[in-house]
């Protein structure tokens, strides 16, 4: 006969909490590692005195996330001073980097699973600036910045759990960070912007960055729906489920300016072309520069590191190396991936008219998707009063709440 475990009701709640953060895609101990995470980084920009513009970190750490522990930080911060840029010193992004290899048996990519973690912080600074002003900016908003953690913290650990994976997902989300993608028009800055947003990389660690601002705020379930609607992303998911391809075509009418500067620095001559054709044309260019960048970061990401010495090396061992039938099957992958991201070559604005569908599809799954952590708000506290004055708290009641409607029938009915 088995026997019975006994539990007390603190560890079933630790216990029901648990699933409850699984089941909502956000892992155990990351909204705490995410806030530990940020006092760890804190303090290394604190001991920063000098304006050389990268400092590099490396030390011991203890990051529990889920079933996962990161024991080990390597950080790098970078200040980058741009000509010509004006504004304050503030924070552009931050980057997790994962080691990986293409594998010819499979052809896939291999992730090398470690309980490292690399991080990147990049701010961008004027020509003259002070190491103290890194600082103030880091702790402007903290909120903010801790669930920006929680976000990164989240790319690691989903890269630990899926450590076999097709190139090609990676090279048509990478195009996005990786390219350089500015055409100088402002729809096709947010049509870009929208289509990293959405991604699936990106739609994995929502929840957890949403959470972690949710948590921090210690959220009530009567304030859930008053966070939501507020917050950044489900702010930026709602912009996302509404661009249409008429409002592309409507932005690009009224920046028509822009279109001929474009179309001007591609070379292209625009004298006989009226607005029609210019919209179509540039959006025919970013199609094409798109698809060249997904289908460089692919080849970029399956290039042979091995070396001809190596290679021949091997082969005086006795290692055999088909390279040959490697290359073709390798080149089989790169020609299907290609024949994927070039499908609308023959008709680019298709291409257009098919991804704002989907900005509306994927937006909304993500939208139903955050509104579960409604299960993650706590509950309502229920306040014990001690009432001294009688009178002077009646008084108090009716300042915070106003003159009390009096009812004048039963508000339920007997049956």
């Amino acid at each position: 006969m088995g026997k019975n475990l006994i539990i007390n009701e603190n560890q079933l709640g630790k216990i029901v909490d648990k699933l409850l953060l699984e089941r909502l895609g956000v892992p155990d101990f990351i909204l705490d590692s995410a806030e530990v995470l940020y006092d760890i980084v804190l303090n290394k920009i604190r001991t920063i005195k000098d304006t050389s513009g990268n400092y590099g970190f490396n030390l011991n750490v203890d990051l529990p996330i889920g079933d996962f522990e990161i024991r080990r930080l390597v950080l790098t911060i970078n200040a980058e001073e741009f000509d010509g840029y004006d504004g304050g010193v503030d924070i552009a992004g931050m980057a997790v980097s994962q080691q990986f290899k293409f594998d010819n048996a499979v052809l896939m990519k291999i992730l090398e699973v470690n309980h490292i973690l690399e991080l990147d912080v990049n701010f961008v600074v004027p020509e003259e600036w002070k190491p103290s002003e890194l600082y103030d900016v880091f702790v402007k908003d903290k909120i903010q910045m801790i669930s920006v953690f929680a976000h990164e913290l989240k790319h690691k650990y989903d890269k630990t759990k899926k450590t076999k994976d097709l190139i090609g997902r990676d090279a048509e989300y990478q195009v996005f960070s990786r390219q350089n993608l500015n055409f100088g028009i402002p729809v096709i800055g947010e049509f870009m912007r929208y289509s990293y947003f959405i991604q699936n990389a990106e739609n994995l660690v929502r929840p957890t960055e949403v959470a972690s601002r949710m948590a921090q705020k210690n959220i009530t379930k009567d304030q859930f729906d008053e966070f939501l609607r507020n917050d950044e992303v489900y702010k930026e998911l709602i912009n996302i489920k509404n661009f249409t391809f008429d409002r592309l075509m409507l932005k690009l009418n009224e920046q028509m300016d822009r279109v001929d500067g474009l179309l001007n620095h591609a070379g292209q001559d625009i004298s006989d072309m009226g607005e029609e054709e210019k919209i179509k044309k540039v959006l025919t260019l970013v199609y094409i520069n798109i698809v060249n960048g997904k289908v460089d970061i692919f080849d970029d990401m399956t290039s042979d590191d091995v070396d001809p010495f190596t290679s021949r090396l091997k082969q005086m061992l006795g290692v055999s190396i088909d390279q040959e039938q490697n290359s073709i099957e390798k080149d089989k992958v790169r020609r299907k991936f290609i024949n994927y991201v070039a499908k609308y070559e023959r008709n680019p604005i298709k291409f257009f008219v098919d991804e704002c569908e989907r900005f509306n599809y994927i937006s909304t799954k993500v939208i139903k998707k955050l509104g579960k952590l409604y299960d993650m708000a706590t509950d309502k506290e229920q306040t014990n009063e001690s009432i001294i004055n009688w009178d002077l708290h009646q008084q108090l009641m009716e300042k915070k709440y106003g003159k009390r409607k009096i009812d004048t029938d039963y508000k339920f009915k007997r049956k």
